[in-house]
């Protein structure tokens, strides 16, 4: 098995997890080469964790990817930045592992696509949200035949955050961002639990006078998706009520056979409706704490050996993109967006795509 050199853009915020849990958990695979953020300590703290000498430590991403010998860039960046980072990465034939969302607007999602389809590099979005175990549970509990098909969705994020207390309270204060940052891993989760893309959406979002944020915390959509599947979703930053936080969402999914709930927690619940009553069975999901990221990881290395590719290529996670961008446009306008059309228009101004190194 080859040993790959990678190089790591971000250190600071979430690029912390990636230096000290996740890519230390595969020293047998890729070593770090090089590390780029533009505050030291953040790359100081992330080259003792992966053991990279002070000289391959760098303020600037362009300087370390244009010197520094790798194979593999694992970009750990908000999204608004990251389109000159892919562009450079791209020019020197590395693959990429970044994570998601691809962009901030569709726009540069379409650019990165380009990029990425031109240059003919393997590229991958960490999508973790798809291989926690919780979720893993789930999906095996659906796949049971007596549950046959799905007829409705109902998905629920709600904390109670304010200004001091929200990670990454800044965000809240960019338009849009807790869509296409946030509620983007549920968009994609949908996906995911119906096997299916989306075929339109509608929605709002709005803020309240007792918010400490300053602007929007609530989203409410609607979805369709192209097998017929209905989603209700509503994403709450404010809650002060019960909490399905990050890791802990509410699901309820309704099929033929009955109700699939997942609450907070890891029990997956199953409810039937008979004529003598209803029947309850509780399904535990076994913990995994190398799940999610590290699955992704390992796929995306399995890719550069010559394996399958993972779920979350461009061409592939670009339906994901459509259904964010989508559901922005549609809480801008009132309007249901056509999700199929806005995808097929934005792949048509692609090159087409070749078959990665």
């Amino acid at each position: 098995m080859p040993m790959y050199r990678g190089v790591l853009v971000g250190a600071g915020g979430f690029g912390a997890a990636w230096s000290r849990t996740f890519l230390p958990e595969v020293r047998d695979r890729i070593r770090v080469v090089a590390i780029a953020d533009i505050d030291a300590t953040a790359r100081e703290r992330a080259g003792e964790s992966l053991g990279v000498p002070t000289e391959h430590l760098y303020a600037s991403y362009d300087r370390m990817i244009e010197e520094v010998e790798a194979d593999v860039c694992f970009i750990v960046i908000p999204p608004t930045a990251r389109t000159a980072i892919v562009r450079a990465a791209a020019n020197r034939g590395l693959a990429i592992l970044c994570e998601k969302p691809v962009a901030a607007s569709w726009d540069e999602t379409l650019e990165i696509g380009s990029i990425v389809r031109t240059a003919g590099i393997k590229f991958a979005v960490m999508q973790n949200y798809r291989e926690q175990s919780r979720i893993r549970t789930l999906k095996q509990v659906l796949k049971r035949p007596e549950h046959r098909s799905i007829n409705l969705i109902e998905c629920r994020f709600a904390v109670n955050y304010t200004i001091e207390t929200a990670g990454g309270a800044f965000r809240h204060h960019i338009p849009d961002a807790f869509i296409y940052e946030g509620a983007e891993h549920h968009l994609d989760q949908f996906r995911n639990l119906t096997g299916a893309g989306a075929d339109w959406v509608q929605g709002h979002q709005w803020g309240t006078t007792w918010s400490t944020f300053g602007g929007d915390t609530t989203l409410a959509l609607i979805i369709r998706m192209s097998n017929g599947v209905m989603i209700q979703y509503q994403m709450n930053h404010i809650d002060r009520g019960d909490q399905n936080g990050w890791h802990n969402e509410h699901y309820r999914i309704s099929t033929e056979g009955g109700s699939v709930t997942l609450d907070a927690g890891d029990t997956v619940r199953i409810v039937r409706a008979t004529a003598g009553g209803a029947s309850m069975e509780e399904v535990m999901s076994l913990g995994d704490d190398r799940d999610g990221h590290h699955v992704l990881i390992g796929q995306f290395l399995d890719w550069l050996d010559g394996g399958p590719a993972p779920f979350s290529t461009f061409d592939d996670n670009v339906q994901t993109m459509a259904l964010t961008f989508a559901a922005v446009e549609a809480t801008h306008t009132g309007e249901r967006v056509d999700v199929g059309q806005k995808l097929a228009a934005g792949v048509a101004q692609l090159p087409p795509a070749s078959q990665p190194a």
